[in-house]
């Protein structure tokens, strides 16, 4: 996901694609990333609805969904610039358009690259969930979910040489906010907070 908690031999480095404020918290449970519909036995396909998202609309439920996805695919570009370790115009370009702040993204990934630091391997989603949804304010439509992440499978290196990082061994929780501004068709995304364990 996003390359943030990565210390160095000589500094620490946040590496949060983008910062902002989040909602209110609420409490974890272990739930996949939800899918609206699935059969209650083979035979008899009805439409369910994950405990997740009771209590949201259709309209929410949807923008929260497509929202998931997209977050999903700024984590994937994210991800395929901190593994190259180098700054490019096209990672500006793509800060600039989908983080919430860009410069600080940006920021991040330059603080890496100016240190010879790379960070590759995998994410192992745990659970996604909604803990807000807002539709048609004057910002725009904002959707802020919870994560848990296990990042043990990543592999940070300095200059070619692989750095123990203890505190990628525990899974952890992010809110992550996402932003549809108004007159766009794309959602921006950032890190809000960096949570406890999972």
């Amino acid at each position: 996901m996003l390359r943030f908690r990565v210390i160095l031999a000589s500094s620490f480095v946040v590496a949060c694609a983008a910062c902002s404020q989040g909602g209110a918290a609420t409490s974890p449970s272990p739930s996949d990333t939800p899918t609206l519909s699935s059969p209650t036995a083979p035979s008899t396909p009805t439409s369910t609805l994950p405990s997740t998202l009771v209590g949201y609309s259709a309209k929410e439920r949807t923008a929260y969904l497509a929202a998931v996805r997209a977050y999903n695919e700024f984590s994937r570009r994210n991800d395929s610039f901190y593994a190259a370790g180098r700054t490019t115009g096209a990672a500006k370009r793509f800060y600039q358009r989908y983080a919430v702040d860009w410069s600080t993204a940006w920021g991040n990934l330059a603080q890496a690259a100016n240190n010879h630091v790379k960070v590759t391997g995998s994410t192992n989603i745990v659970w996604t969930k909604p803990q807000s949804i807002k539709l048609g304010q004057s910002m725009g439509d904002v959707v802020v979910l919870r994560r848990c992440l296990d990042e043990s499978g990543w592999v940070v290196t300095q200059n070619g040489k692989v750095l123990d990082q203890p505190q990628l061994k525990q899974p952890h929780v992010d809110t992550i906010r996402l932003e549809k501004h108004p007159g766009e068709d794309w959602w921006r995304a950032g890190v809000a907070k960096q949570g406890p364990t999972c």
